[in-house]
């Protein structure tokens, strides 16, 4: 095989085809691994972020601020370069030999093992380098919401169902969501426990539910209106209203301007102004409270509560190599195990014992 390899290339193919090289490297992954796990165990805090990020962006982004932690990392990444690499090459060799000989096809079977392990490796590589992930994506029933760093992808929440068990710990987990690409819609799924939506690599999670006001529920002399907090509204005569700040523990000062005794929401009213710039304060405390604006006569009626999903969604562009070279390689695990050879390798070690017991 050698002889086949361009000359200028020849040096480095022999030096990575050597069996000697392989166990160095192994040798020197497991001391780089127990040196990090070390440093890691020290250094926490600062390595909880990991979870939350894809690799290479995050050690490119901390590795000159950071070098005394995050060293071991990229030495760890370049070993395991090498020895993907002289994987590769010594496959290559063997592979050659096999066909070059004519040797029976369950000669390839170690390889077909090797082959699992270079596309799971090429799909890591990948979802490190062009994946994201993002967390604490808050979405309302029947809102839609751009998915982070995918141009063109919205996501709507549909529905979102949560069972509790007696300890208070979400036992069902049942939230449909709709994705769009472009306005369109391309995939509509139920988002279960450690059941995500997934598409073309994207992933939905939901992390987390809850319920929140979203807008106030409203009589305009007569005229029923359900509006979000800081928004701006018309009715039917035309005349336009603007909900503005909201004062959670109401009160007045000595010039009768408003203002907040606390924050807490012991006594909540909401800014109204309307066209005029005329402003007036309604009671959020109890329905049926009115306040009278101009010549308008405002009614509380209610607060508008909607259930809400907290997503994690991660892109992983690397997922389908690592599912297929995890396919191929457990292929190649049981036509070695069972199949190389007139028994295979599991049933003449079980032969061996029936014989020796």
């Amino acid at each position: 095989m050698t002889n086949l390899v361009p000359r200028f290339i020849k040096i480095p193919w022999q030096f990575f085809a050597s069996t000697g090289l392989t166990i160095i490297l192994s040798i020197a992954i497991c001391i780089i691994t127990a040196i990090g796990s070390i440093i890691v165990v020290r250094n926490q805090p600062f390595f909880q972020a990991v979870d939350g990020e894809v690799l290479f962006p995050w050690l490119l982004k901390n590795v000159a601020t950071n070098l005394s932690v995050t060293l071991w990392m990229v030495v760890l990444i370049i070993l395991i370069t090498l020895v993907t690499i002289n994987a590769i090459v010594c496959t290559t060799e063997k592979v050659y030999l096999i066909f070059k000989d004519k040797r029976p096809m369950r000669a390839l079977f170690p390889h077909i093992v090797h082959l699992g392990f270079f596309i799971a490796i090429l799909g890591h590589l990948t979802g490190s380098v062009f994946g994201f992930r993002s967390d604490g994506n808050i979405i309302f029933v029947g809102d839609t919401i751009d998915v982070p760093d995918t141009p063109g992808y919205s996501v709507r929440l549909d529905s979102s169902e949560v069972e509790l068990s007696p300890w208070g710990e979400p036992s069902s987990i049942e939230t449909k969501l709709t994705l769009f690409k472009k306005g369109r819609e391309v995939k509509s799924d139920v988002v279960r426990i450690n059941g995500p939506l997934i598409y073309r690599g994207i992933a939905f999670y939901h992390t987390n539910h809850g319920r929140n006001a979203t807008a106030l529920a409203i009589d305009i002399d007569g005229e029923k209106k359900e509006v979000a907090f800081n928004s701006t509204f018309e009715i039917s005569s035309g005349e336009s209203f603007t909900l503005g700040r909201i004062y959670p523990d109401f009160s007045r000062d000595v010039n009768g301007e408003p203002y907040s005794k606390t924050s807490e929401f012991n006594n909540p009213y909401q800014e109204i102004i309307n066209t005029n710039n005329e402003r007036a304060y309604l009671n959020l405390s109890i329905p049926g409270v009115t306040v009278k604006l101009g010549e308008k006569t405002i009614t509380y009626d209610n607060l508008v509560v909607k259930k809400f999903a907290v997503l994690m969604i991660n892109k992983d562009p690397g997922i389908i190599l690592i599912i297929a070279g995890s396919a191929v390689l457990v292929i190649g695990l049981i036509l070695l195990l069972f199949f190389r050879g007139s028994k295979g390798e599991l049933i003449r070690n079980r032969t061996k014992e029936y014989e020796f017991s």
